[in-house]
């Protein structure tokens, strides 16, 4: 049970960081977000505006 907790963890990692990177946020900063508060920061991304957007860039 531990090692799918591990891996779970590091999924939602990962997925904070791909979903940072593509509205213009720091990966590190999120990835470590992440690594503090696990899924909750993938709706805390969702929270903050999108930069890209915000420059008129399509991403």
């Amino acid at each position: 049970m531990d090692v799918i907790t591990l891996i779970a963890f590091v999924a939602f990692i990962y997925l904070a960081a791909h979903v940072a990177e593509r509205r213009g946020r720091s990966v590190k900063a999120w990835a470590w977000i992440a690594a503090f508060v696990g899924p909750l920061a993938l709706p805390l991304i969702f929270l903050v505006p999108n930069l890209h957007r915000r420059n008129g860039d399509q991403a």
